[in-house]
C-alpha cells in the first residue's frame, strides 16, 4: 500500500511539474504566458527572443535590448515586490495577428491590465510583435 501510494505522490508531482514548465507557444495565450514567465524568471534574453521585429536585429542590437529590458524590469520588480500572480484572458485572433490581453498582480498589490499584441510567423509559432 505504501509503494501505491508513493508511486502516485511520484506520478502527480510529475504530472504538475510537466504541466507548470511549458506553454504553448502556438497560441497566442501561451506565448503571453511564456513571456510573463520570463519575466518572472528574469529570462530577459528568453523573453526579447520571443519578439519579431520589422528589421532584422543584430546579436549586438539584441543584447541592447535584453539589456535595456533588464533594467527597466528589475527596477519595476522591485518597487512592486515582483509578481504575485498573472491571468492570461482569450485572444481575439484576426488572420495572422492578434490581442491577448492579461492581468498582472504584484506583490505589493497593484494590478496591471493590459493587452498583448502578437504575430504568427510562417512556420505557425506566434511571436510578440516589437512594432519596430
Amino acid at each position: 500500500m505504501k509503494k501505491l501510494l508513493s508511486f502516485a505522490a511520484v506520478c502527480l508531482f510529475v504530472l504538475t511539474l510537466c504541466s507548470c514548465s511549458s506553454a504553448d507557444t502556438n497560441t497566442p495565450e501561451g506565448t503571453v504566458t511564456k513571456a510573463i514567465k520570463c519575466i518572472i524568471d528574469k529570462d530577459y534574453e528568453g523573453y526579447i527572443n520571443m519578439m519579431t521585429f520589422k528589421k532584422v536585429k543584430s546579436d549586438e542590437d539584441k543584447a541592447q535590448l535584453v539589456a535595456l529590458v533588464k533594467e527597466k524590469m528589475d527596477k519595476e520588480m522591485e518597487e512592486k515586490q515582483g509578481i504575485k500572480d498573472y491571468e492570461v484572458g482569450a485572444a481575439a485572433i484576426e488572420e495572422n495577428t492578434a490581442v491577448v490581453p492579461y492581468k498582472i498582480t504584484y506583490g505589493n498589490g497593484d494590478t496591471k491590465e493590459d493587452k498583448m499584441k502578437l504575430t504568427k510567423t510562417e512556420d505557425g509559432k506566434w511571436l510578440i510583435d516589437s512594432g519596430k
